[in-house]
């Protein structure tokens, strides 16, 4: 049984290596019967202890930890193993497709609830996909947290991100009306150039008597003619 191979280890352990290494590296290094002539100037080798110092000083090598390898399963191991799926074959198995009959039996009578669970679930689904095939969602943002100014003829609005520890713009729209008083940006303009070295074009303002003009123009349209 299983049980029986509890901190079992083979007494020859044979490995799992790749096709052709076998072919390449030596698959044993016996340290232990070294001559002097091998031992490039150091003591006759005698214990495990001895031969890690001289793989240290002769070897640029290291000793990872709990490194997994795949090593074959020798006869012990597979009449335990077959032991123990034998045993499971003969008791376990029948018991479990019991169990199974009786589950499917069980199951029949709840069909209809498990199909409205089904669809549900589907319906739940497919509302969450969408929302990912969108892939937005809106968020409030903190007055705390958020700046607005207004820069190259848009307002630009800035969160305070905690991660990076920088405002980032979090949203850009047009200045609807030239003439508010949000739109002279001249300050925001000549900060920028100063404080990040960065340039925007001046926002063309409009001209008071031109505000002017352009109201009586459009007070005048709905004239049948003009004067």
């Amino acid at each position: 049984m299983k049980a029986d191979l509890i901190n079992y280890v083979p007494s020859n352990i044979e490995y799992v290596l790749e096709d052709g290494i076998k072919d390449i590296f030596p698959l044993e290094l016996d340290f232990l019967s070294l001559k002097d002539e091998n031992l490039c100037g150091e003591k006759q080798l005698k214990t495990k202890a001895d031969v890690m110092k001289f793989v240290n000083k002769q070897f640029i090598a290291t000793q990872p930890d709990n490194e997994l390898v795949t090593r074959y399963l020798d006869d012990f191991e597979k009449s335990n193993i077959r032991e123990e799926y034998c045993m499971l074959e003969e008791n376990e198995v029948p018991a479990r497709k019991q169990e199974l009959e009786e589950a499917l039996e069980k199951a029949k009578k709840m069909k209809k609830d498990a199909e409205e669970a089904y669809a549900s679930v589907l319906m739940e689904v497919a509302k969450l996909a969408a929302e990912v095939r969108l892939g937005t969602t809106d968020m409030r943002l903190k007055s705390k947290d958020t700046i607005c100014f207004a820069l190259a003829e848009h307002y630009l609005v800035y969160n305070w991100d905690s991660n990076k520890s920088k405002f980032v713009l979090a949203k850009a729209y047009e200045i609807p009306d030239p003439s508010e008083i949000w739109a002279n940006e001249t300050k925001n303009r000549e900060s920028m150039k100063a404080v990040f070295g960065l340039e925007f074009p001046e926002a063309e303002q409009p001209h008071e008597d031109e505000s002017i003009a352009d109201q009586e123009d459009g007070g005048n349209e709905d004239l049948p003619f003009g004067e």
